[in-house]
């Protein structure tokens, strides 16, 4: 099934550009004869310091938006705690490189909205 068409049975309309931001910064590209796939976060996050602080940036935009649009504080809360640890972690160097490749706060915090809609829908 389509993840768009999924979305919209499960998000307000409002939210697709969401949808559209965390494709881009978390699974935009893929590896040619992989399923691996990765966005503009870690290759943002390459810049020291001011990429990690972008990309973080771009995240908290995206949390923000959720919390509009009807994502309650207890889930935000878990959401802002992937974006720190996202932060925290690709500011180390290489390693940091390395972690965000592999860790999509995006796509998690995407999860856990769609997982509240769902529930309350």
């Amino acid at each position: 099934m389509d993840v768009m068409y999924k979305l919209e049975q499960t998000f307000p309309k409002e939210l697709e550009y969401a949808e559209k931001l965390v494709r881009l910064m978390d699974d935009k590209f893929k590896i040619p004869f992989t399923n691996f796939r990765f966005g503009l976060d870690p290759i943002i996050g390459m810049v020291p310091f001011v990429g990690d602080v972008v990309s973080f940036v771009i995240s908290a935009l995206i949390v923000m938006s959720l919390f509009r649009n009807g994502v309650p504080r207890s889930v935000v809360l878990s959401m802002v705690a992937n974006i720190i640890l996202d932060l925290l972690i690709g500011g180390i160097p290489v390693i940091g490189d390395v972690w965000d490749f592999f860790n999509k706060a995006n796509r998690k915090n995407l999860k856990l909205a769609r997982r509240h809609f769902e529930k309350h829908n």
